[in-house]
């Protein structure tokens, strides 16, 4: 998907996705920010774009090890050559204060995607 609508700049950051009700291997996070995130998994997904998922994602650059539970809703899905890239947006979640350091943390390195800001 070229063109994302999104509210916030996204940051670029590698990560290990664990979302068992969404696909049994891991997925990795290609980018995120305070409300969204984007993910791929190496396999074709099913993805209902109704349903809240509690995904987990340990971040690459994180000091801690203890993975971020984040709620989820998918906002698109696209399959290519056998993987699946899902656009989620990050509701209220347990993990909500981690997230919003670790942003601010990407912020402060200035390791934005330069994706611009459409909304």
């Amino acid at each position: 998907m070229d063109q994302e609508n999104r509210l916030n700049h996204r940051y670029s950051e590698i990560g290990r996705v664990v979302a068992p009700e969404i696909c049994a291997l891991p997925g990795i996070l290609d980018n995120i920010s305070y409300t969204g995130c984007k993910i791929h998994f190496p396999v074709s997904v099913v993805v209902d774009l109704e349903t809240e998922y509690m995904i987990k994602i340990t971040l690459s650059r994180s000091v801690e090890d203890t993975p971020l539970q984040l709620m989820c809703k998918p906002m698109w899905v696209t399959e290519n050559q056998g993987s699946t890239q899902i656009g989620f947006q990050i509701l209220y979640s347990p993990d909500d204060a981690r997230l919003r350091e670790f942003i601010s943390y990407l912020q402060e390195m200035g390791d934005d995607d330069e994706l611009p800001d459409v909304l």
